[in-house]
């Protein structure tokens, strides 16, 4: 029997005046986060938010346009996007690490490439800009460390009312036609089948995924999919996202192999992209 999810709380604290910010502290991982309207940046106070933060800018004008940000003093950096905007954003969701010591340029890096990753597997959602591939700097077991973050920071993006699951506006293609869609997920198959195929990895195959509340366990079957509980998954996105309850995640850098200290999927799928460039 597997451990029921356990909600992810948080304490909102709403002030009275309607330009200062309103903040909320996740317990797991003492994260503070900071949703403030573009035009009241300077309310944001110097000596709490000139540190290390990772930051989303959101927009209202239907487009789904992000973008996601990391920077050394967050308020320097907000009022900046105020005056040479990326693009037309009018919120903002800050996240700081509520400690004393608190994140470092090379934390922010790396969860800033973590936060764009799993936002860029939400549909109809468009990153504007932000790493394409997280910092690795970081030790392995720092980065494992770090990836126990992004469930709060989630919940923190839904907080703001980010549709975590939006459904797709666009007509379906037609029967003899193939959507962009169809193809990205395609090529994804074909290279989880790939790895598998150059033995990276076997039938049978532990996979581990952790959230907050618990670890979740997935097998690499004989067919080339992964089984998550009772569900049968092509590609490792679509089982993070059975595993999470229907929240869109980037599977191949949600889940390990052999323990969950073992390698992301993500690396193996770098090794076979290079076997395959080097033939």
């Amino acid at each position: 029997m597997s451990t029921p999810i356990i909600p992810i709380s948080c304490d909102v604290q709403i002030p009275l005046s309607a330009t200062e910010p309103v903040v909320a502290d996740f317990s797991v991982g003492a994260l503070r986060v900071a949703y403030v309207h573009q035009r009241d940046i300077k309310q944001l106070p110097a000596n709490e938010w000139s540190v290390p933060c990772i930051y989303v800018l959101l927009t209202d004008d239907g487009s789904h346009q992000v973008y996601i940000g990391k920077a050394n003093d967050a308020r320097a950096r907000l009022l900046r996007h105020r005056s040479e905007p990326k693009l037309a954003w009018t919120r903002a969701v800050v996240i700081k690490r509520d400690t004393t010591d608190g994140f470092n340029s090379a934390k922010v890096g790396y969860l800033e490439g973590c936060v764009a990753a799993e936002v860029r597997a939400i549909p109809d959602v468009t990153v504007v800009e932000g790493k394409h591939d997280q910092d690795k700097t970081l030790p392995l077991r720092e980065q494992q460390s770090l990836d126990g973050f992004l469930p709060s920071i989630l919940a923190a993006l839904r907080l703001a009312g980010m549709d975590m699951h939006k459904k797709t506006d666009k007509p379906k293609p037609k029967a003899k036609e193939t959507s962009q869609k169809q193809k990205t997920s395609t090529r994804r198959n074909k290279e989880f089948s790939g790895i598998i195929a150059a033995g990276y990895l076997h039938a049978n195959d532990k996979l581990y995924l952790k959230t907050n509340a618990q670890i979740i366990e997935g097998t690499v079957t004989s067919l080339g999919t992964i089984r998550v509980a009772d569900k049968e998954e092509n590609s490792p996105s679509g089982a993070a996202k059975a595993a999470l309850g229907g929240m869109a995640a980037d599977g191949w850098n949600r889940w390990y192999v052999g323990d969950i200290h073992g390698p992301k999927l993500a690396v193996l799928r770098n090794e076979w992209r290079k076997m395959n460039r080097s033939e």
